[in-house]
């Protein structure tokens, strides 16, 4: 079933480029839609430059959300954080299961 779920992060450190690089091939490598947001800005984690220019103009102690989208959003989550367990502490959001066969108009 598919999941939305959002983390609250909170980087301890800067992220050092070969560890934005493995978010990256592991957002393509497994067909994960992951996303960062901070401050009115918004990175596509498949999106390699964009990725970087995010991380580029993040601080130390700066927080940001993590947003997963598809199947397994709590494993996806741990596998991020275990790749970036020096530089992040995290903690659950928000998390909603959607259902395919229910809609909602508006």
């Amino acid at each position: 079933m598919s999941e939305l779920s959002s983390y609250k992060i909170q980087l301890n450190q800067n992220i050092h480029t070969q560890d934005i690089v493995k978010i990256h091939h592991y957002a393509v490598k497994n067909d994960v839609n992951m996303y960062l947001y901070r401050d009115h800005l918004i990175a596509d984690t498949k999106n390699l430059p964009k990725l970087l220019s995010f991380f580029l103009l993040c601080r130390k102690n700066q927080s940001l959300v993590l947003i997963i989208d598809g199947q397994d959003a709590k494993e996806v989550y741990h596998t991020i954080s275990q790749l970036l367990n020096k530089s992040i502490k995290a903690e659950l959001r928000k998390e909603n299961i959607m259902e395919k066969d229910k809609t909602v108009l508006i």
